[in-house]
């Protein structure tokens, strides 16, 4: 194992290094760097000389005149530093921009996705158990329409419907928290911060939650039909042991292979939830950097989701042999 472990995470250095080059590529290489959107007004760029000279002393500073090559080895030196750079949008440093985002972000998603396994594990096994009865065809039913419904406009009508629309005004517009003057007791702060939470927890949730049901529904058909299962039964072992001891844990192996995907979803953040409903977390901070063409943002962004990517890999990994002991982590390498 810690022979595994090791090889793994020395795999790791090259992976980021290539992930990071090719993003920092690819936004050096977008159309219209930060100094050219600065310089355009009026949708057309400026062409006047002092704009033009402007323009490249800006791009000097900021090091946009130089190869790729050396730009990206500079911001290297300083990530390994944990130096992320001064965001050019407003001179902040990203790291104080990202800790202000970064616990809406991950409030938001831990919440959402805690409900989701809560439910949906539960309700695919009683699918899975009572196969082709009314419960699994109703809920089925359920499940498919929830899936096709689009999160942005289930968002939108969220916000029509129960957000000061034609109908009710039970939960705000947007935001984090309610602007009161003066200061607020914590359990009143908290109370209202998830009380701004509750539409954009829905709204991340149902389709996850629709997903992930369905899911462990067909791992668990596709378990219990094996000979083991079979023959566990026939040894006379009750129902409960049968499920909950041998079909339950064989039909987590996929399950965990979702869990490298969680991890950088957790602290990613939704661009489209959260610009709905105007939360400024991690998505909404990375689409705003894009357009901007913040590189230092951006690359901060990107390096954080790759890095808990990679991580999150080699955590589904490991877990495949908790979960599953006939799996040798060692065969793998």
């Amino acid at each position: 194992m810690s022979r595994y472990l090791i090889k793994r995470l020395l795999l790791i250095i090259p992976t980021f290094l290539g992930i990071s080059l090719i993003t920092y590529s690819m936004v050096r290489l977008a159309p219209g760097d930060y100094t050219s959107l600065r310089a355009t007004g009026g949708g057309e760029l400026k062409t006047t000389a002092a704009a033009k000279q402007a323009m490249e002393e800006e791009r000097k500073l900021y090091g946009l005149d130089r190869p790729i090559m050396f730009g990206y080895a500079e911001w290297l030196g300083k990530m390994l530093t944990l130096d992320f750079g001064i965001s050019r949008k407003d001179g902040r440093p990203v790291s104080a921009r990202i800790a202000e985002s970064l616990p809406i972000t991950l409030a938001l998603n831990v919440i959402s996705m805690v409900l989701v396994y809560i439910i949906s594990i539960p309700a695919g096994i009683l699918s899975a158990l009572w196969k082709d009865s009314l419960y699994d065809r109703a809920s089925s039913v359920v499940l498919f329409i929830l899936y096709s419904l689009p999160s942005f406009w289930v968002g939108l009508l969220l916000l029509l419907l129960l957000s000061g629309g034609e109908f009710l005004n039970i939960f705000p517009l947007g935001g984090i928290v309610s602007d009161v003057p003066g200061p607020v007791p914590w359990w009143r702060l908290a109370g209202d911060v998830i009380w701004h939470l509750v539409l954009p927890v829905v709204t991340l949730t149902y389709g996850g939650f629709a997903f992930l049901a369905r899911y462990m529904r067909a791992n668990l058909l596709e378990v219990i039909s094996q000979q083991y299962i079979t023959t566990a039964r026939a040894k006379g072992l009750g129902v409960r042991r049968v499920l909950f001891i041998h079909a339950f844990r064989n039909s987590l192996v996929p399950l965990v292979t979702l869990m490298a995907s969680i991890l950088p979803g957790l602290l990613g953040g939704s661009v489209i939830i959260e610009s709905i409903f105007s939360v400024p977390g991690m998505g909404l901070l990375a689409y705003e950097a894009i357009l901007s063409r913040d590189i230092p943002v951006i690359m901060a962004i990107a390096s954080i989701s790759a890095v808990l990517t990679l991580v999150g890999i080699l955590v589904a990994d490991v877990m495949y042999s908790v979960v599953d002991p006939r799996i040798r982590l060692e065969a793998k390498v």
